[in-house]
């Protein structure tokens, strides 16, 4: 398929809105295919972690590799008893930054509008914070594998999991995203982020908030 042929595609889908895994996954794939003809993966390199993720049952490449001993870094730390919040100024910023996905939708939103396709913003204001909850649930259980070769690190994976509150909260559905790490011991430490999407087209919610369960 064309390049033109699948931002046509794209185009039309986002145009309308996602509402299903099946259109988020259909997303992923589309852009994926685009990233390898226009030569662009290193370029998105987090945006194309995140539709590698979407597409294989567990994940181990390079860039895989370098999130997992950032994730390692900070185990090391919360098991001294050092609170999130706490870790040293730049593995802090980057275990933020990975798990709000905060790389994934900068490079996702440059990569639209660079191929001039609108944004999941154009039917719901909150269309970010909704795509995540049901690209959460594509990638559950589909871990993040500590390769043979880094045997200092102490962690062998990291699986995402998803909660949904019960009920909403107004208008508001809240859901969790857990970042579950085990280390070679078969011991288990978390960290977790809270969001929420509103029930009505046009709601609005932007916030997100990390926690750690360690």
């Amino acid at each position: 398929m064309t390049q033109s042929a699948i931002i046509a595609k794209l185009e039309s889908l986002l145009a309308k809105g996602i509402t299903t895994e099946a259109e988020v996954l259909y997303l992923i794939v589309e852009i994926r295919k685009l990233l390898e003809q226009q030569q662009a993966k290193k370029v998105y390199e987090y945006l194309t972690f995140h539709c590698d993720w979407a597409v294989h049952a567990t994940l181990e490449g390079t860039t895989t590799q370098r999130i997992l001993k950032l994730f390692d870094a900070a185990s090391i730390h919360l098991k001294a008893g050092v609170e999130l919040h706490e870790l040293p100024g730049s593995l802090k910023m980057e275990i933020d930054r990975i798990s709000k996905m905060r790389y994934f939708k900068e490079q996702l939103e440059n990569f639209l509008q660079a191929n001039g396709l609108p944004s999941l913003e154009m039917t719901r204001s909150d269309g970010w914070i909704h795509f995540v909850h049901l690209y959460a649930r594509i990638v559950e259980d589909c871990p993040l594998v500590m390769t043979a070769k880094n045997d200092s690190a102490s962690i062998t994976s990291v699986t995402l999991k998803v909660e949904l509150a019960k009920e909403p909260k107004q208008d508001d559905m809240w859901f969790m995203v857990r970042w579950i790490v085990q280390d070679k011991k078969g011991m288990v430490g978390e960290i977790y982020v809270l969001n929420s999407f509103s029930l009505s087209p046009h709601g609005r919610h932007d916030g997100t908030v990390p926690h750690d369960a360690s």
